[in-house]
């Protein structure tokens, strides 16, 4: 027994085992969970990082299939803007040499127009003193109330007394029926005439008469004589007469 101070507190005393190599184990396996600690810490944040890594791989990948499309994009509608530039040059090139071109025009058409204008001029002075002429035209009173006689003499003036002039004369009564106006041929106010054009074939003169029978509830108005030459010089000649005349 060990000496013992009387009145001292007693520690309590047990005994235990001497096993060193229990203590040496504990070590191992706490070395070994540390290490398998660290190793599967560093795998797992191997992992997490090459997963990050892929992910952001993945994600610059679709970074450049972008890009390229953009880019791809941009360079097309470069080149479509330089064709509508240029496209816009040739239709401002065109539109001044058409405008050119009508100016050019239309001073020609003026030119023409000034010309004919002038031969007409000089074709109307030498017709107008030659060729066909409403020599008289004379309306007197018919066989009866609503009858009227006529007689449209045509002449042929300058004539040679060898050259026969053709052509054909309208004459139109010309009224009002219920209101509204009514133009009657001659051949259908007049037996003596078929024809609406009246056939002139004449050296000196030619004579278009015969007796008008107004239609009942017609109120005659006028009547009108057109009057074409054909040859030897071509020639119109229109002219009015009143009924009262």
């Amino acid at each position: 027994m060990p000496n013992v101070v009387k009145g001292s507190k007693q520690e309590r005393m047990v005994v235990v085992p001497h096993r060193p190599g229990r203590a040496f184990a504990f070590a191992v396996a706490a070395v070994l969970a540390a290490l398998g600690a660290i190793v599967g810490g560093g795998y797992w944040g191997y992992s997490q990082g090459a997963a990050v890594q892929a992910a952001e791989a993945r994600r610059f990948a679709e970074i450049d299939v972008a890009f390229a499309a953009v880019t791809d994009e941009n360079e097309a509608l470069r080149r479509a803007i330089a064709l509508a530039e240029r496209q816009g040059q040739v239709d401002q090139q065109a539109a001044r040499e058409v405008g050119d071109d009508l100016a050019a025009l239309q001073a020609r058409v003026a030119e023409l127009e000034a010309d004919v204008a002038y031969y007409r001029q000089v074709v109307h002075e030498q017709t107008d003193s030659t060729g066909l002429m409403l020599s008289r035209f004379d309306l007197a009173p018919g066989s009866t109330q609503n009858t009227k006689r006529y007689k449209l003499v045509l002449r042929q003036q300058d004539a040679d007394g060898d050259t026969y002039l053709e052509g054909y004369v309208g004459v139109t009564l010309v009224g009002r029926s219920e209101g509204r106006e009514l133009r009657l041929p001659l051949k259908d106010v007049s037996r003596e005439q078929d024809e609406v054009d009246i056939r002139l074939r004449f050296k000196y003169f030619q004579n278009v008469e015969g007796e008008i029978v107004v239609p009942t509830g017609f109120e005659p108005a006028k009547i009108e004589v057109s009057a074409v030459a054909v040859s030897p010089v071509a020639k119109r000649v229109d002219q009015e007469f009143p009924w009262g005349n």
